[in-house]
């Protein structure tokens, strides 16, 4: 009676580890091939449009200067472009963005970082390239942003802030609201719906474009807090994340607004900067984070009140290992940064979760 007892309870444990989902096997992250650059290598942004395509870009630090970097993943490998306009000259590529089915980036062509030299934007359609050049050259190019039917360069010039507007056939310069002296940052959900952080003579201010006027979101940030980033989706959402400074100290927060109202967490992410914050398809919000493993990269999973962290793949000799930008691709999440390893300069690194 014993041993029938137990052959029964045995079955039924096999039984519950085949039809249980807690048994299932849950993707890692795992480590994408990346054709070398010229370290050290910097990367600038991240976008994918759908699983068999994202775009990459930053630059290298050449004999001769910083040259811009373009790498394209086609759904099963990464591969280094250097037939967009400029590839060989000094200068480099900034934020990349999906405009219907074209893909959009920013080109600065002389220069290092984010100093003076001429701007343009790269436009790449059915395989072919094309230049959107700006109207004038500034000496700061902050941030880029482009939706169907509108596109924004923010940078300065001698005269101060500038604010540059694409309409697609034709640029302006818009104006902002009263005491806006800097704007760090900018993003867009349509040709009517912008968003910006700025600093204002009164702290850090989320402005919103409404197809008319830039004007004041009335965004209730932190106290003694900045922006990195802000996240409008399609369905209203909006997430707004940074860090807020108590006694030196800094924290970063995270604000939502549902449609009713705004509402501010602090997840237990220390000093992170949230500005490679992407919403992931499984609906939860993922960012990468200080890794407290040399050889591994971590990334943090905000969902609601929830945190959890995940770490990337080993590497081998690895002093850091650091992604600098995320983007959902699919059912998986892509990330694109630099890792180092001993004795040698940062160059570059991907990952994958899912997929």
């Amino acid at each position: 009676m014993n041993g029938l007892r137990a052959v029964v309870v045995c079955l039924v444990i096999a039984c519950a580890a085949v039809v249980s989902p807690a048994s299932a096997v849950t993707p890692g992250w795992s480590a994408l091939p990346v054709p070398a650059a010229a370290p050290p290598v910097t990367v600038s942004d991240l976008a994918a449009r759908g699983p068999g395509e994202a775009w990459a870009t930053g630059y290298e630090h050449a004999a001769d200067g910083l040259r811009p970097l373009a790498y394209r993943w086609d759904g099963t490998a990464w591969s280094r472009d250097t037939g967009f306009p400029g590839a060989g000259e000094p200068g480099w590529l900034g934020k990349v963005q999906f405009v219907g089915e074209e893909m959009w980036t920013f080109r600065q062509r002389s220069g290092s970082g984010s100093g003076s030299g001429s701007g343009e934007i790269l436009r790449r359609s059915a395989g072919a390239w094309s230049t959107v050049p700006l109207p004038q050259t500034l000496w700061a190019y902050q941030d880029f942003a482009a939706v169907p039917g509108a596109a924004w360069v923010v940078g300065e010039d001698d005269t101060g802030l500038k604010v540059l507007h694409y309409d697609g056939s034709a640029w302006t310069a818009q104006s902002t609201p009263d005491g806006v002296r800097y704007v760090m940052g900018i993003t867009a959900r349509s040709a009517t719906d912008a968003w910006a952080w700025a600093d204002t003579s009164t702290g850090t201010t989320v402005l919103r474009w409404n197809g008319t006027t830039w004007r004041d979101a009335k965004v209730p940030l932190p106290p003694d807090s900045n922006v990195h980033t802000v996240l409008p989706e399609p369905s209203g959402r909006v997430t707004v994340g940074g860090s807020q400074y108590t006694d030196g100290v800094a924290r970063t927060y995270l604000m939502t607004w549902n449609g009713h109202a705004w509402r501010t967490t602090y997840p237990p992410l220390g000093d992170t900067s949230a500005e490679a914050m992407v919403r992931g398809p499984d609906g939860a919000l993922w960012l990468p984070v200080r890794s407290d493993r040399a050889f591994r990269s971590k990334y943090a999973r905000v969902d609601g009140p929830r945190t959890t962290f995940s770490y990337g793949p080993e590497r081998t000799d690895a002093i850091v290992v650091r992604p600098r930008a995320l983007a959902r691709a699919g059912s998986s999440l892509l990330s694109f940064g630099t890792v180092e390893i001993y004795g040698s300069k940062p160059n570059l690194m991907s990952e994958r979760l899912g997929g």
